[in-house]
């Protein structure tokens, strides 16, 4: 099976929700691209491969791996949906192309915070494996800016995550839990969101899904507007002009739960003039 001639081929991990809505915003520019499924080997190795293939556009840490041990060296690679620490990984290396990274940074975090929630001002924070100086830098600078005090704990283990997390009792308003593979999963988010509610110690999550889950509020891309900015960069690769080699999400959805706002006596002020950006979850 052939992508059809001059069409770029999607490459991503099916029923992902986050890489769906990307690429729903791919297909709003670029109709034709097939999809390939990771799982599928022979075909996404036989579809690579096909004499003609102009681009490979890999959705996620997972495709970009796999187009990296199937596809061959001179196939141009788009990689999208990907965290800074995604590209530290072998798979991401072996071709070297544009990569669209989703990464929030902490000065937009705590500005949202700080809008919403302006008379709490200890902001925690779990340090876990992916977490680099250069981030912790950058979530210090941040909190100085908006006037914030911060608190880090450091947390390598998922075991540990629930005991690293009460460190912060009675010293933080709020602890901050950056996207961390290896630290939250379907075995440690119920105990840790359990945890934050039974002790008033809100969590602020990287998913709305976390958010509805029991996060008191959280932030992530808008992965519709990261597909459309995939598109935009695609384009710009098979009319062979110029393309940047990192490329950072420009827009990201926050989400408020109300239900744990009054659990965690924790009250969002101005709802009303955060529009569209901010969902409320009653």
């Amino acid at each position: 099976m052939q992508a059809p001639r001059g069409s770029p081929v999607i490459v991503t991990v099916a029923g992902v929700s986050a890489y769906d809505q990307a690429i729903a915003g791919i297909r709003e520019q670029m109709v034709n691209c097939e999809v390939l499924n990771v799982h599928e080997e022979k075909r996404l190795r036989d579809v690579l491969n096909a004499q003609g293939l102009v681009l490979a556009i890999a959705v996620g840490g997972d495709a970009v791996a796999a187009v990296g041990r199937f596809a061959p060296p001179a196939l141009p690679v788009l990689k999208t949906v990907l965290l800074e620490w995604d590209l530290a990984g072998g798979g991401a290396q072996q071709h070297s192309g544009t990569a669209i990274t989703v990464d929030m940074q902490p000065a937009v975090l705590i500005g949202e915070l700080v809008r919403l929630f302006p008379t709490r001002t200890r902001l925690g924070a779990i340090r876990g494996p992916m977490q680099t100086e250069s981030d912790v830098r950058l979530l210090e600078q941040a909190a100085h800016e908006r006037g914030l005090t911060l608190k880090i704990v450091t947390c390598s283990e998922a075991r540990d995550l629930v005991n690293r997390f009460l460190q912060f009792k009675s010293d933080v308003d709020f602890v901050w839990c950056p996207p961390n593979p290896q630290l939250y999963n379907s075995a440690t988010l119920k105990p840790l969101l359990v945890t934050s509610i039974t002790n008033r110690l809100p969590v602020i999550a990287y998913s709305e899904q976390l958010v509805e889950a029991g996060a008191l509020f959280g932030g992530a891309p808008d992965f519709r507007d990261v597909g459309r900015m995939t598109a935009e960069v695609a384009q710009r690769i098979l009319q062979h002009q110029p393309v940047p080699a990192r490329v950072k999400a420009r827009r990201f959805h926050f989400a408020y739960n109300q239900r744990v706002a009054r659990l965690v006596d924790v009250k969002a002020i101005g709802l009303e003039e955060h529009g569209e950006d901010l969902r409320i979850i009653r």
